[in-house]
């Protein structure tokens, strides 16, 4: 199974055109080149491939902690500055409040 972080480093590659020998789980993406509007592209690529809601900008953190935090999320626990649980199998989708990539 991907991981979130193999998901996100192989979507950067393909969609964004980002160098695979520049990902790596300490890059931000300030380091990568990815400007606003791609970060806010790969925001709604990892809503829409994991079926969550992050309710924040993406930015601030390297690739590893964003996975990190976004793994938490899926698993129901603490995601940062606030607790999120991901909800019942078809409810809806979790949210989780702060930078998240």
């Amino acid at each position: 199974m991907e991981t979130v972080y193999q998901m996100m480093a192989t979507t950067l590659s393909e969609h964004f055109g980002v160098p695979e020998d520049h990902i790596h789980p300490d890059a931000t993406f300030e380091e990568l080149d990815v400007d606003s509007l791609a970060r806010a592209e790969m925001l709604a690529v990892v809503e829409g491939r994991l079926k969550v809601t992050l309710d924040q900008e993406p930015g601030g953190l390297t690739l590893g902690e964003a996975a990190a935090r976004i793994e938490r999320l899926l698993a129901g626990g603490t995601g940062g500055a606030a607790s999120a649980a991901a909800p019942p199998p078809g409810t809806g989708p979790a949210s989780l409040p702060g930078p998240l990539l």
